[in-house]
């Protein structure tokens, strides 16, 4: 039957399949949404409860591919520090069971956006086609590795790619930190906020860099070295780095290893919307896209700075827009 989740206000306990199964029903084609959301982590389904509150109908779709889905933690997020991000995201969508009378929950994955004047057409792999009022894109992103023996098997599970996530719990440990070239140099010096034993290897990149501004990364315990790491391993006391070409084994406390961060779908740029080069969508300050009536929010989006309580700020700012902006129609 599958864990088990209050019903607000009730004190009753509800199967977590039913509760999905209760968002899934009433998904309708002859109705035009308020609002569709593309993607139900913390920026979607923050989205998804603003609206709700706003008496706003809104269909939320999901493929499942939370960016953090293998972390077991969600680390610098107010109220939840620590806290596994796959229960708190259960937890929201248990909450959401209150507003169930405007809000729809379905997992399928998304085939097109289109502008079908005045409304935008979403069609499905599924062959349905939905109406919404406007869109949002909370699809998220994808962390894509680099090419290391070992690497993936620990990513999020003690090889990380944010201080500000996993900083405090590795503060004082001997670090190493893994990019290509300069790529993460500039993570090297950030993560010096919390130890001042850092290794950086370029990956048997070099590194050109004066020798003011070597000696200045020295003093704040910062060593380069330009040699290939092959494998990353863990124990219970420690992570273990095999250079590639040397054979060499060496221990450290801590890793960081940032990918480069891809978008999970391209429907965005489909429809027309603006990127940055790194892929990020254009917003401005209210997460408005380029595109009248389309939103882009959480990791996605240009203004993310990849942390969860920063996508949920998203959804809440744009939930808050599109309500406003109906609000304004209704007055002209």
């Amino acid at each position: 039957m599958g864990a088990l989740f209050p019903i607000p206000f009730t004190g009753s306990n509800i199967p977590l399949s039913e509760l999905h199964e209760a968002f899934q029903r009433g998904a309708s084609t002859d109705i035009v949404y308020d609002a569709l959301i593309i993607g139900g982590s913390f920026a979607g389904l923050s989205a998804a409860m603003g609206l709700g509150r706003c008496l706003r109908s809104v269909l939320l779709v999901d493929e499942g591919k939370a960016r953090n889905r293998t972390s077991p933690q969600a680390n610098n997020v107010f109220s939840r520090d620590g806290q596994n991000p796959g229960k708190i995201r259960e937890e929201a969508k248990m909450q959401l069971q209150q507003y169930k009378e405007y809000l729809n929950m379905i997992e399928v994955r998304i085939k097109s956006v289109s502008r079908d004047d005045p409304f935008f057409r979403v069609m499905h792999e599924d062959g349905n086609v939905y109406r919404a009022k406007h869109v949002i894109f909370a699809s998220g992103v994808t962390d894509e590795l680099q090419d290391i023996e070992g690497l993936a098997e620990l990513w999020r599970r003690g090889v990380y790619h944010c201080p500000y996530c996993h900083g405090w719990e590795n503060r004082g440990k001997k670090t190493v930190v893994i990019g290509q070239g300069t790529s993460a140099m500039g993570l090297a010096s950030t993560v010096s906020n919390w130890t001042n034993d850092i290794t950086y290897f370029s990956q048997s990149e070099s590194i050109n860099l004066p020798e003011e501004t070597q000696n200045l990364l020295k003093r704040h315990g910062i060593t380069i070295r330009e040699e290939k790491v092959g494998r990353i391993s863990k124990t219970d006391e420690e992570i273990q780095i095999r250079l590639l070409e040397t054979g060499d084994l060496l221990r450290f406390e801590a890793c960081y290893a940032p990918g480069i961060i891809t978008g999970n779908s391209q429907l965005a740029e489909s429809l027309g919307c603006e990127l940055q080069p790194n892929g990020a969508i254009e917003v401005n300050e209210s997460y408005l896209t380029d595109i009248p009536n389309v939103y882009a929010i959480g990791d996605v989006c240009s203004r993310s700075n990849g942390q969860v309580i920063h996508a949920a700020y998203s959804g809440t700012v744009v939930a808050a827009t599109i309500n406003r902006t109906m609000l304004e129609q209704r007055f002209v």
